[in-house]
């Protein structure tokens, strides 16, 4: 079914912002030259192993560098991955993104079906399996709607204190994975292409979101729409009762 785009438009796009999943930072390690094919099954394991210098290395994760306004280097821009990607940082915020990418790539597991060379460029088919984020994200927005039905007023300040503590306490987005059992599996095709005599692997946006477990999927299953659709109808009579209660 598809996701209601309701009070929380895009948990998705807050879970890349809360743990930087686009990316600065970090330096680069020696590629191989190889074959397309090796290339990618060593940025994948790169990848899990959260290696992201050697990942880097095979793939245009690098995006750009941001320099100030006299031309120095301030951070540098990477498609995955961010904070994990910044020098220095080992704070609270740090450990966190380090949990969650832990967990992400816990259950990554890949399969290459079929490569296809032309010249300087590839096409790779592969199967990527990992947690279902999708369910994830559901059993998240249950979780925080819940929260807002219960408490006093709108439920508005309730919502923002939740999200703020995304990654973490019982209900955080970390907590909900470690009981996920679902899967997502979804099949993909990676481009790959020639660059000075050496093969790196193109990360584009459903390479992305196949690795992170689908969690820019437009639908959830059944069951967890269902409740989310009850929770609907739930705030809403909250919604006119408090509006009762205020002009009375």
């Amino acid at each position: 079914m598809r996701k209601k785009k309701w009070l929380i438009p895009s948990l998705a796009i807050l879970i890349f912002f809360v743990f930087g999943l686009t990316a600065c930072g970090a330096g680069t390690a020696e590629a191989k030259t190889d074959t397309p094919e090796e290339v990618l099954l060593d940025s994948m394991e790169a990848l899990k192993e959260l290696d992201l210098d050697a990942f880097n290395a095979r793939t245009d994760n690098y995006v750009r560098t941001h320099r100030n306004w006299i031309g120095i280097p301030t951070q540098k821009e990477y498609r995955i991955f961010n904070e994990l990607q910044q020098l220095g940082l080992k704070g609270k915020r740090y450990r966190s993104n380090k949990r969650f990418a832990d967990k992400i790539v816990q259950n990554l597991s890949w399969e290459i079906k079929d490569v296809q060379v032309s010249g300087k460029d590839a096409q790779i088919d592969m199967t990527v399996t990992n947690i279902d984020m999708s369910d994830v994200m559901g059993k998240y927005e249950i979780s925080i709607m819940e929260d807002m039905i219960n408490s006093d007023g709108t439920g508005l300040t309730s919502m923002i204190r939740d999200i703020h503590k995304i990654d973490y306490g019982d209900n955080s987005v970390v907590s909900i994975m470690e009981q996920e059992e679902g899967l997502s599996v979804l099949d993909i095709t990676v481009g790959a292409y020639k660059e000075d005599g050496i093969w790196k692997i193109h990360v584009s946006d459903s390479f992305i979101n196949a690795v992170m477990g689908n969690m820019d999927s437009e639908h959830y299953s059944d069951e967890i729409q269902n409740r989310l659709d009850e929770l609907e109808k739930e705030y809403e009579y909250k919604l006119d009762q408090w509006e009762d209660d205020f002009f009375e």
